[in-house]
């Protein structure tokens, strides 16, 4: 507990303290402290009260601090140092860090880039665990600032405007399909022809039209999908094994072209790229180790994002 004679001291009145120990003048102390020495007088005369100690005494060979003012040195340059510190947090060093890292993406950007980000993670900090969950398009808006970190997602989902966002780059939709459909073997396909088979929607859980009925216009009820599904991974593998067809990012369906017998086709109208970003609440952004881990993953997605952004 601060003694009440203590209480009513400023930063500025401390300050000037250790300058007049290091000092031992009262006109060199106030000129440190942008203070005439009438002021630096005065500021002395509150901190003999505050102290109950004269603090300094005159004599032949200038100012002598007491052993009071001596015993004070010490304490009070290290609080100066810690409010100065302050305003710089200090320098995150991940190799050493424990804490707990929190993404959320969607379930694409988990299968297409968390793995490649959870290995350079611990790469770079061994000891530090890495959480991620999912989002919806609108599970932002809803939710605390406080429960991430970091957001990895397209430009489907809604952020709030107390978040940053970041453009990584862009992917190109693809015509997917078992390597075995009736259209595999052909180089195009027609618009009648991808539009006769059923398809495959990967659902993000809100109630967003599909990109592509808006592309498709007039005849996007022409399309039936079969398969409704939020895991890419059910979906190209189900499209591999039937004759669903599925539009989406060729990134990651690429990576899994051989294990689910894939093949992967230009799509007879022309489907507006992905665009994905890298998005972190502005509370947060100042803080070292979330710079960090923001820029780990703006690094690794940048090398796996088919274009990415300049």
């Amino acid at each position: 507990m601060i003694p009440n004679s203590l209480q009513h001291l400023d930063l500025k009145s401390l300050t000037g303290l250790l300058y007049l120990l290091e000092e031992r003048n009262v006109g060199r102390a106030a000129n440190r402290l942008y203070l005439s020495q009438s002021a630096m007088s005065r500021l002395l005369n509150r901190l003999r009260d505050a102290f109950n100690d004269p603090l300094f005494l005159r004599t032949s060979k200038g100012m002598v601090p007491t052993s009071k003012a001596l015993a004070l040195e010490a304490p009070l340059k290290l609080l100066l140092e810690q409010m100065a510190g302050l305003d710089s947090p200090p320098d995150f060093q991940p190799q050493s860090s424990n804490r707990v890292f929190r993404l959320q993406t969607t379930h694409y950007q988990a299968q297409a880039y968390v793995p490649s980000i959870a290995e350079r993670f611990y790469q770079e900090a061994p000891f530090a665990s890495l959480e991620t969950t999912t989002i919806t398009e609108t599970s932002l808006i809803s939710q605390t600032e406080h429960s991430v970190d970091v957001v990895l997602c397209s430009e489907y989902i809604e952020i709030p405007n107390t978040y940053r966002k970041v453009l990584l780059g862009h992917e190109k939709f693809r015509c997917i399909m078992s390597n075995n459909h009736p259209l595999a073997k052909q180089e195009h396909i027609s618009l009648d022809e991808y539009l006769s088979f059923s398809h495959v929607l990967v659902s993000m859980g809100g109630t967003r039209r599909a990109v592509s009925d808006l592309v498709l216009g007039e005849r996007a009820h022409e399309r039936r999908f079969a398969f409704r599904t939020p895991y890419f991974l059910s979906a190209l593998e189900t499209v591999g094994r039937t004759s669903l067809l599925i539009s989406t990012s060729g990134l990651l369906a690429d990576r899994f072209c051989e294990q689910f017998n894939l093949t992967m086709k230009p799509l007879p109208v022309a489907f507006p790229d992905s665009k994905y970003f890298v998005s972190w609440p502005k509370s947060i952004e100042k803080d070292p180790a979330v710079k960090w881990f923001r820029t780990l993953i703006e690094d690794v997605a940048k090398t796996l994002i088919p274009y990415p952004e300049p």
